[in-house]
């Protein structure tokens, strides 16, 4: 998922760089609207199962500044996980424009044709994305910092 989220970030911002009459340009956008579905429902499920299953407890010798920290940026990733979709199909509808699923299967618009809440939705996406960039940066530099720093394998949790 990550791999995944780093390449809609890319294509994001890669489509907002390309001039509107850019061929290619409304390729990207059918791609990036069905990616972005699949993100939702896997991160819907990431949710469900993580609420049902085992999750590892975080280290015992762990301040409470570090537990505080990493429980926020680990909720502020699912936030915007679910945020980032859901603004994004929210401006498709509002802006009337078809979200196209694989196979051809159209996601049903159900918010009826509005510029401003598509103008405040596109703004709410891209202020997300620009969250998500730097949560992440934040996930990373943690995971570093107990990798050599701390010399803990953090990474036996996501195992």
């Amino acid at each position: 998922m990550a791999a995944t989220i780093v390449g809609m970030l890319v294509s994001g911002f890669y489509m907002k760089s390309l001039p509107i009459d850019n061929p290619i340009k409304f390729s990207i956008y059918g791609i990036h609207k069905a990616t972005g579905v699949s993100i939702f429902i896997l991160v819907i499920l990431r949710i469900i199962l993580r609420l049902f299953l085992y999750v590892p407890p975080l280290p015992q010798n762990y301040s409470q500044v570090t537990v505080l920290t990493t429980k926020t940026v680990h909720f502020a990733l699912y936030v915007l996980m679910m945020l980032i979709p859901l603004s994004g199909y929210i401006m498709s509808s509002a802006s009337g424009r078809s979200i196209k699923y694989f196979f051809n299967f159209n996601i049903p618009l159900i918010i009826a044709k509005n510029k401003m809440v598509a103008e405040l939705s596109n703004q709410l996406h891209f202020i997300s994305a620009c969250l998500l960039i730097g949560f992440i940066a934040l996930h990373l530099l943690g995971t570093i910092k107990h990798l050599i720093i701390d010399k803990q394998n953090i990474l036996r949790r996501i195992v």
